[in-house]
């Protein structure tokens, strides 16, 4: 039985490529023709991205669907990739740095680029097939390796689309994927590059082979891509062949296993590649090792000189990777991503806000709300009747006022009222406006805090489902307040890990709590608080359990500062001297950092306790 297993699997993978059912050409089609089909091409209203895509995509359907000899095929669908490219890079703009739900014009733009990547590659495909499936006489070896090259390079072009909206792979991709790799391996032709030949070029540099391509689509789906943001996937996308390089794809028993940079691919499934296997797979030559221990290696050389992520960097080393994003790399590369805390499955509602600045806006709204019913508290006790005053001069009771026995209640005595009336005169508030419900004075816009639901949910975080008619659209790395269900004035604060679209266009998202309680704070360099608006910078003070309950944390709206210097912080209880010990995580939303009260430490220094160096590190033990 074990042998016969092992034929089994030693067979190569059955021909897995879809392409669509074709019927005769009519005789009057210029698709026969590769002149007429240039002329064409030339003609196109290029200036009219809408009508310029509409024929292109329609043209192109067409001509997957008729029948046209092979050599014609191979001439004329190089006249199309330079049309799509140009209207790819055009129409890109409706779902790149917008937020999520994307709206259904951004949808359809989207779903436009994926599809015109998946006809110039389902041309390839009849191409690869014509030859692999056809006569022997007619075999071209060149053909067939320039056609299982771009077939990938455009799957990977569709793959890569689909991730920059946050959608799974697309039925049938991997599969297809490690089938030509597959074939490329096993008929030594993986290694030969492939030149760009066509007139429209916009790629000249290096020659890429099967592998090359290949390594690409498993390289960038390792990297977590639903975590990334859609600016850190275009620069992942920019350094792909640069790394792709340094990686080598093998056998499993030829690797060490033992490595952290190994993920495992299995060339007859339709899936991505995967961090961990079980020993029965290990053993089935049906699966390959994919080693990326080099690009790790580059990858911690490049950490060392990068900066971290803000607006100030993306400006400066726009094609730079951040030390925020080699950080994920580096972290998802080294081990898979595990949850640490179980999940439970809990639909509940609660209100959330989006956005840093519009959080601190919120709760800055609830303190002078809070300070405006203090203050006509105290208007209104203070327009009592005089001579209903008791004052003992020259103490410290001369400023104490105490209600009269026959004030305005109305009666002989305080206790002839009922004990509602009595609790509106105490509190200084006419029972007829004293609200049902004491939250209910409490509540704010609706438009700024608004409810969403919880699929499920950890000890650090929730899964929530974000509908299309939810005011606010969220991003990859947005910052969430989390209203607290028995205080509406306080909020925890949370941070989006990663988004996912489903199909039925149900976007999902992950939070990660990383405080229970905040509040806004006012941050100035130096020893003192300004006065000038300028030098003052709107901050929000982390609090309360979450990922950052062992360490006072500060989140800044991208505004980059010195560590270890030291600053005043003004909240709305007084102010203290603070010194910015780490800047933990950031990116084009916010930036986090670690501080310490000056008080604090140098009392320490003085009782000489030693310092916890080592915080972060015992979770990641």
């Amino acid at each position: 039985m074990a042998d016969s297993r092992h034929d089994e699997n030693s067979k190569p993978p059955r021909v897995e490529l879809s392409i669509p059912k074709q019927t005769e050409a009519p005789e009057d089609s210029f698709l026969l023709n590769p002149r007429e089909v240039k002329r064409w091409a030339e003609q196109l209203p290029v200036a009219n991205i809408g009508e310029t895509a509409r024929q292109v995509y329609k043209t192109l359907a067409t001509f997957n669907r008729i029948r046209i000899p092979t050599l014609v095929r191979a001439e004329i669908i190089e006249l199309f990739r330079e049309p799509v490219r140009y209207i790819n890079t055009n129409i890109t703009k409706h779902y790149l740095n917008v937020g999520f739900p994307l709206s259904p014009k951004s949808k359809k733009a989207a779903r436009l680029a994926t599809e015109l990547c998946n006809e110039i590659a389902i041309s390839y495909k009849i191409l690869f097939l014509e030859q692999v499936m056809g006569n022997e006489k007619n075999f071209n070896q060149k053909l067939v390796i320039v056609a299982a090259q771009r077939a990938l390079q455009y799957m990977k072009q569709r793959m890569f689309h689909n991730l920059l909206i946050y959608r799974d792979y697309q039925k049938g991709l991997w599969r297809e994927a490690h089938y030509l790799y597959a074939w490329a391996s096993q008929n030594h032709v993986h290694h030969i590059g492939v030149k760009e030949t066509s007139k429209f070029l916009w790629r000249r540099k290096n020659a890429q082979s099967i592998e090359d391509v290949y390594k690409d689509m498993v390289l960038i789906a390792t990297t977590s891509p639903y975590r990334l943001t859609q600016t850190q996937l275009r620069l992942l996308h920019d350094k792909l062949q640069e790394w792709d390089k340094h990686t080598e794809i093998g056998l499993i028993s030829d690797m060490d296993n033992h490595s952290a940079g190994i993920f495992y691919l299995n060339l007859w499934s339709d899936e991505p590649p995967q961090k961990t296997i079980s020993p029965a797979q290990r053993n089935d030559s049906r699966y390959r090792a994919f080693d990326l221990n080099g690009v790790l290696s580059r990858a911690r050389e490049e950490y060392d000189d990068a900066e971290w992520e803000s607006p100030a960097h993306m400006e400066k080393n726009p094609h730079h990777l951040s030390r925020s994003l080699l950080t994920s790399l580096i972290r998802g590369w080294n081990k898979s991503l595990e949850r640490k805390f179980a999940r439970n499955n809990l639909h509940h509602e609660m209100y959330a806000i989006v956005g840093l600045t519009n959080l601190l806006h919120l709760l800055e709204q609830n303190i002078e709300s809070g300070q405006e019913q203090q203050q006509d508290k105290g208007a209104q006790s203070g327009n009592a009747n005089p001579s209903s005053h008791l004052t003992w001069n020259d103490s410290v009771f001369s400023t104490l006022a105490i209600a009269s026995p026959t004030n305005s209640l109305g009666g002989d005595s305080i206790f002839a009222e009922s004990s509602s009336n009595l609790a509106s005169a105490l509190l200084g508030t006419p029972m007829e406006h004293e609200p049902a419900n004491l939250f209910d004075a409490m509540k704010r816009d609706p438009n700024a805090a608004f409810s969403v639901l919880t699929y499920n949910e950890s000890v650090e975080g929730y899964c929530l489902g974000w509908k299309d008619s939810y005011p606010m659209k969220v991003r990859v790395g947005d910052i969430l307040g989390i209203r607290s269900p028995n205080n509406p004035e306080e909020f925890s604060v949370a941070v989006t890990r990663w988004l996912k679209d489903i199909e039925d266009d149900q976007l999902y998202l992950g939070i990660q709590v990383m405080a229970s309680n905040c509040s806004p704070i006012t941050l100035t360099p130096g020893t003192k608080a300004s006065s000038n608006r300028q030098n003052q910078y709107r901050c929000l003070l982390l609090s309360g359990s979450g990922i950052d309950s062992e360490r006072q944390g500060i989140l800044t709206n991208t505004r980059a500062f010195e560590l270890n210097t030291i600053m005043t912080m003004v909240t709305e209880f007084g102010e203290h001297q603070i010194k910015l010990t780490k800047w933990v995580e950031s990116n084009n939303n916010f930036i986090h950092y670690h501080f310490t009260y000056v008080e604090q430490e140098e009392s320490r220094k003085k009782s000489g306790d030693p310092t916890d160096d080592f915080q972060d590190l015992w979770n990641d033990l």
